[in-house]
């Protein structure tokens, strides 16, 4: 009995260590909420830590289309991520019109883009440490080998 405590104690330890690990660089979160009559809301939260790590085991010939469209942006969108981490937090581009309102801010050291308009409203939140390692995972890719 008592070694089967010690078994379960150890696993829930694990559970735990791991759960903090994968946590530690936070969620990317997705919502978009439809307007019309039954309008689906769809709300995904996913490890921010999966992305980069996916991107290292992602294949290179699933990936070159990808790298083909974000190369000459790449430098220029890391050194991006990585001077918004630095930055208080707060708006960085708002816009309106008649029909649309598009926010992008740095809140909580994520880049959040809030989008409302007639037919929906979205929402998406992507941790800045994450973002940055993407970005320096997929330059690095994209050299020529």
């Amino acid at each position: 009995m008592i070694l089967a405590a010690k078994i379960g104690l150890g696993l829930l330890g694990t559970a735990l260590v791991a759960g903090g690990i994968v946590s530690s660089e936070g969620f990317v979160r997705v919502s978009v909420q439809e307007h019309r009559s039954g309008g689906t809301h769809i709300w995904l939260a996913a490890p921010a830590m999966a992305a980069p790590i996916a991107l290292r085991l992602i294949p290179r010939r699933r990936l070159e289309n990808a790298i083909d469209n974000a190369r000459e942006w790449l430098p220029a969108a890391t050194a991006a991520a990585s001077e918004l981490e630095k930055c208080p937090d707060g708006p960085l581009v708002e816009v309106t019109d008649r029909v649309e309102q598009v926010n992008v801010s740095k809140r909580d050291g994520s880049l959040v883009v809030d989008v409302n308009d007639p037919r929906e409203t979205v929402h998406v939140a992507v941790p800045l440490g994450a973002l940055g390692s993407s970005l320096r995972i997929l330059a690095e890719r994209a050299t020529p080998r």
